[in-house]
Parts: C-alpha cells; structure tokens; sequence
C-alpha cells in the first residue's frame, strides 16, 4: 500500500474510535484533579499526591478505589522498611541492644502490615458487607492501630545506646511509612456510605 493510503486508514480508524485522544486527556485531568482534590486536605497532602497520583486512571472519581490504592502504597511503603531494619538487624555493626530493639521494630512492622491487609479486607468487602459503616469502622480501628505498631517501633530507639546513623535510618524508614499510613486513614475517615 501506497502511504497515502495508509494515512487516510489511520485517520479514519482514529476518527471512528469510540475514545478520542481528546476525550483521553479530559479523563486523565478529571481523574488527576479527583485524586489531588481528595489529598488536599490529607495529614500530608504533598505526600498523598506524590503516592497515589500515578495510579488515577485505575481510581478514576472512586473513593473506595482511592482508599484501596492508598492501603497498597502502605504495604509497599512497609515492605520496604521491614525490609531495611532487617537488613539492619543483620549487620555486625549493630551491638546486641541494637539487635534486641531491631528485632521488636520487625514484629512492629509485620504487626502493621497485618493490621493494613485486614484494612484492606474491609474496604475490598464494603459492597457486599450488610452494614458499610461497620466496614469502614474496621478499617479505619485496623489502620489507627498500624500506625501506633509505627510509632511503638520508634519508641525503641529512643534511647540514647542506639548508633545515631542506624537511629536516623530507621526513623527516615519509619516517618515515610507512617505519612502513607496517616494518609490512608484520612481517605478511610472520610469515605461517605
């Protein structure tokens, strides 16, 4: 086929489509507004835009999907700390009281990302639950008690015998988790039955 054909068949197929590019971008800034109109007033707002504004277009205006991303950038945001304090626990540079409040900040972690995937449970279950409200009272009591294993793995290394380089890498861990966390569970406290 001559290019001049093919052309005209692309321009025809792009015209007949039943989603023009127009029509693409009005939904992806609809959406992209949806999402940043929902984080604006979020305990982190910078932050709950900067985790969730790349999964719009899968949340489109759905609140519940919103709160469901939100708990996932949570998870994602656990396994990777989980993941630096064990590798911390690991190391022969931290001593044995280091180890010990290493190791109760790990049962933190796993204890919040446990407490996140029932969250997750109740928001996936809202439809067919009988009562939503009681639902989201779940998720919002199992994400407020993520967030208080968060803040107990922090209150370990309030001591004064913990290294000041391997305090601030658990901290900076820890804050990242706890911001995504707080930010899931404003979007939770304000889902509407």
């Amino acid at each position: 086929m001559e290019p001049k054909i093919l052309m005209i068949l692309f321009v025809t197929t792009l015209a007949l489509s039943p989603v023009s590019p127009s029509t693409t971008v009005t939904q992806q800034n609809t959406y992209s507004t949806f999402v940043k109109t929902s984080c604006s007033s979020a305990t982190y707002p910078a932050a709950c835009v900067k985790s969730l504004l790349p999964y719009a277009a899968t949340v489109k205006t759905n609140p519940y999907k919103l709160v469901t991303v939100a708990l996932s950038a949570t998870l994602k945001s656990a396994n990777a700390t989980l993941s630096t304090v064990t590798q911390l626990s690991k190391t022969k540079r931290v001593t044995k009281w280091e180890a010990a409040v290493l190791k109760d900040c790990i049962g933190d972690i796993k204890g919040s990302m446990d407490e996140i995937k029932r969250s997750v449970k109740e928001i996936d279950g809202i439809f067919v639950s009988a009562d939503k409200r009681f639902a989201i009272s779940n998720a919002q009591t199992w994400t407020s008690a993520a967030i208080t294993d968060e803040n107990s793995c922090l209150d370990g290394f309030s001591d004064g015998q913990i290294n000041p380089s391997v305090k601030k890498m658990i901290r900076n861990s820890i804050v990242n988790l706890a911001t995504v966390s707080s930010n899931a569970l404003y979007l939770i406290n304000h889902l509407s039955v």
